[in-house]
Formats: C-alpha cells, structure tokens, sequence
C-alpha cells in the first residue's frame, strides 16, 4: 500500500536530519535543517540555506530571525498556509562552514538537489518561488538547462520559467529586503499578493 505524502516528507526529512553526505558540513553544523509545510503543497518556497542565527537554531525554515518572522509573516498576509498550500526549504539544508557562506561549495548543492527533487515529487507543486539570485540560477541551471547565470535579481524578479513539471518565478530573498533593503517591505509583500493570484489559475 503506497504511504502518504505526509508519511513520505516524514521520512524524507529523518533521511535530511541523518545526512553525511558533507563531511565538513557534519563536523561544524548544528543541526540540519529539513523542509516544513503542507504536504501536497501548490507553492514550494525554497531559499539558499538557513542562517545560524535563525533555522539552524530552531531547526524550522526561516523562523528565529527578522528575515524568518518578515517572510513567515508576510505569507500568513497574502492567504497562503503552511497547513494547506505552502511548503518552506533550503537548497543546501545545512549552513555552510565559516569561509563558504559567499560562495558555499558545489558539493554541498550537488549533495542536496537529491532531498529537493524528492521534496517536489512529494508535494507536487504548481509553483515555486526561489528567493535570490544564486538558488535562482541553481534551479535554472539544472531544472530549466540554461546556462546563462543571470548577474542581478531584479532581472528576474517576478519573471515566469515554466517547464513541463512547475513554474519557477524568482523573487529577491528576505534577506535583501530585510538587510540590503534593495526593494522595500510593502513593494516584497504586493509582489507576493500579485503571485498568490497567479496561485489561484493554475
């Protein structure tokens, strides 16, 4: 008998909290840091990694710190849930080691697509939101096969990829809101209504 979607992200994250893939990941991390959210999710919203200030403490995506509490709340705002339609993860579900934060090493991404593809096949999702440039052109690079590294987030801001399987549409993280205010809280929170629209036609 086939388990569950909800039964399948419960396994996959046991799989996620016991991974040694990294060995320098496994020596200097705290915890890693498994996706939450709805299992069969219309909307997967997956950053680059969690902070060690914030999800690495808490061990829940985007909780524990300004950009969390910004993102978490402004999710509740525009109607969506991480009970009924939302699902939150990293590309790398661990935080990189001190030195490897700019620029985290390839192997580290190599050795966790593997938990995000399964992560989409669970949840089955219509959309999903990469939050910055560099998760942004990860998912491009290997779900969409363009080899064009895009320079600079407002380039593909609010743009829709598709392919056969979801639409990926890129939005600046929470942290260039939050920290680098490259675009302000109120412009993030009517980019985010405009999507939950979008949401409803697919």
């Amino acid at each position: 008998m086939p388990i569950s979607s909800k039964e399948s992200l419960v396994q996959l994250h046991e799989h996620v909290k016991g991974c040694k893939k990294c060995s320098e990941l496994v020596k200097s991390r705290k915890q890693p840091v498994p996706g939450i959210g709805a299992p069969s999710a219309k909307i997967i919203i997956i950053g680059y990694y969690p902070t060690p200030m914030g999800a690495e403490k808490t061990g829940k995506p985007y909780s524990g710190d300004p950009s969390g509490t910004f993102l978490r709340t402004m999710i509740e705002d525009v109607g969506l849930s991480l009970e009924k339609d939302t699902y939150l993860t990293y590309m790398i579900k661990c935080v990189p080691r001190e030195g490897d934060t700019i620029k985290p090493k390839q192997e580290y991404v190599k050795n966790c697509v593997p938990y995000f593809i399964e992560e989409i096949s669970i949840t089955t999702p219509h959309i999903i939101v990469s939050l910055g440039l560099k998760v942004s052109n990860i998912i491009l690079d290997r779900f969409f096969s363009m080899d064009k590294q895009y320079q600079d987030i407002n380039d593909i801001h609010m743009r829709v990829f598709e392919n056969p399987s979801f639409k990926l549409v890129p939005f600046y993280s929470p942290h260039d809101v939050i920290k680098k205010k490259k675009v302000s809280q109120e412009k993030y929170t009517e980019d985010f209504k405009a999507l939950s629209k979008l949401l409803k036609m697919v």
